[in-house]
């Protein structure tokens, strides 16, 4: 079992903003609806949050569904002994999630992905959805 201990995002200077290998989502300003999920890999979660690295995404929130403020939350992963942290293992652990709940904003991963059979993922802390455990078929 892969742990996701999520915790909200504070101000401009909160740590988490540095975090890398990490997941994180943007949440509805109510802090309820998962707009997106995504990883900081090889780089932190606010180069992952500037606008300019998705633009096409922030206009379609604002133009669609007039959002134009929001939460951050990040995802820090908690493995079993003995278990390492991958590149691969966290996009596996990313995609599980946007295929399971298929965030507005997330594109990807909703048609097809790569399974890995028996994973089971719990999202723990600040997660806003009522589902918390997600098993990979």
């Amino acid at each position: 079992m892969i742990t996701i201990r999520w915790t909200d995002v504070g101000n401009e200077n909160d740590p988490l903003w540095c975090a890398a290998s990490v997941l994180y989502a943007y949440l509805s300003p109510s802090g309820r609806e998962i707009l997106y999920i995504g990883q900081a890999c090889g780089c932190t979660v606010r180069e992952r949050w500037r606008r300019s690295g998705k633009a096409g995404f922030w206009n379609a929130l604002e133009r669609d569904r007039g959002i134009r403020s929001h939460c951050v939350i990040v995802g820090v992963p908690e493995l079993p002994a003995g278990m390492r942290l991958t590149k691969e293992l966290l996009s596996d652990v990313e995609s599980l999630l946007i295929a399971r709940l298929q965030p507005w904003g997330n594109i990807q991963c909703l048609g097809t992905r790569i399974c890995r059979p028996g994973m089971v993922v719990q999202c723990r802390g600040n997660w806003p959805g009522p589902q918390r455990k997600f098993v990979d078929a």
